[in-house]
Parts: structure tokens; sequence; C-alpha cells
């Protein structure tokens, strides 16, 4: 284990989060090890294989009018702003997708 992943481990158990190295490794690149630590459970929304599909999956989830007409036309799949997306999420080349917090 390389000392960067040892110490987020320890700052990780001192905190009481216990979470995937991976993730919160990734995460770290992005915002540093303390910040990571402090707002990984708030930043962190799963594993995609891109911004894009996750991008679909919430829309699906939370607006109903895109999903009734994504229902109702099989094998159209819409063109995202996926520029706005990026704004407001992260997606590492492992695939974890984090909320700017």
């Amino acid at each position: 284990m390389s000392r960067t992943a040892e110490y987020l481990t320890a700052l990780a158990e001192d905190a009481g989060l216990f979470v995937e190295l991976e993730a919160l490794t990734d995460y770290a690149a992005h915002v540093g090890a303390e910040y990571a630590v402090a707002s990984f459970e708030d930043a962190y929304e799963g594993e995609w294989s891109t911004l894009e599909d996750f991008a679909h999956d919430r829309l699906m989830e939370t607006d109903d009018e895109y999903r009734a007409v994504f229902e109702s036309c099989r094998g159209w799949r819409p063109s995202l702003d996926m520029v706005a997306w990026e704004c407001d999420y992260t997606h590492t080349a492992s695939g974890h997708v984090f909320r700017a917090v």
C-alpha cells in the first residue's frame, strides 16, 4: 500500500468513514485528502462507465418528462448537455462519479 493510501486509510478510519479505498483515492486526487474524507459521503454518487450514462440514469430517476419521452420512443436516446453536467459532477478514469460539494 502506498503512503498516500495509508494516509487516506488512517484519515478515513479516524473519521469513522468506511468506504472503498479506490473511490476515496480518486476523490482525494481532485480535492485533497482532508477534504475528500470530510465530504466523501456527500459527494460520491457511484460508479458508471461514462458521465453521460450517469446523467441518463439520474434523469430517468428524477425527471418524469424525460422518462416519459424516453420510454415512448424506443431506441431513442436524447443528446444531453454534458458541459452542464461536467460543471456539477466529476467522472474519474476508474468510473467513479462525484458531485461538486
